[in-house]
């Protein structure tokens, strides 16, 4: 299949206890400090405040994201896509959908922190009104790297509904980015 009609193939779901084998093969891809088991179990647990989705291709499990949920703030935790994905809007995917169910659940203001070397990920969240308000030092404990630390506010607004609404159409266009 070409990269660019797996764009279209690309589902997102709620995360279940049987995606988590092929989430915890991911992580261990994509992380040099792997969430374990137990953290993801203890996450999806949580289901009052805790929100996980997992994206697919073909019942495939292709990449992830958590949103925590307090006060009107949503937190992304992760967004993860295996890197044979890479490319075909699968985080642009989970992003939508993290700003779409904390725009539904009264999430006024999102934010994230990201490796200060991701600028590959920096330029996905910019694109989702994230600017980065800080930095956490060594924050990444494996090599010190710094975190910044990035919000995106008013998320509830109209203005960033039209935002959220133009993201999305752009994945119907067969356009291949992130």
């Amino acid at each position: 299949m070409k990269r660019s009609a797996l764009v279209a193939e690309v589902t997102v779901v709620p995360m279940k206890k049987r995606h988590l084998p092929q989430v915890m093969r991911i992580e261990a891809k994509v992380y040099p400090r792997p969430w374990s088991l137990g953290i993801f179990l203890s996450e999806l647990n949580l289901t009052e405040s805790r929100h996980y989705y997992v994206a697919q291709v073909s019942r495939k499990v292709v990449g992830y994201c958590g949103l925590m949920v307090a006060v009107g703030e949503g937190h992304i935790t992760n967004v993860a896509v295996d890197p044979e994905f890479w490319g075909v809007k699968v985080a642009t995917r989970l992003l939508v959908n993290a700003f779409e169910v904390g725009r539904k659940t009264g999430v006024k203001d999102m934010t994230l922190e990201v490796r200060a070397s991701n600028s590959r990920a920096q330029k996905l969240y910019f694109r989702f009104g994230f600017v980065p308000i800080g930095v956490r030092k060594a924050y990444y404990q494996e090599n010190n790297e710094d975190a910044i630390v990035m919000w995106s506010y008013n998320i509830d607004s109209p203005a960033f509904g039209a935002k959220l609404f133009e993201i999305k159409r752009s994945l119907s266009d067969g356009e291949i980015d992130d």
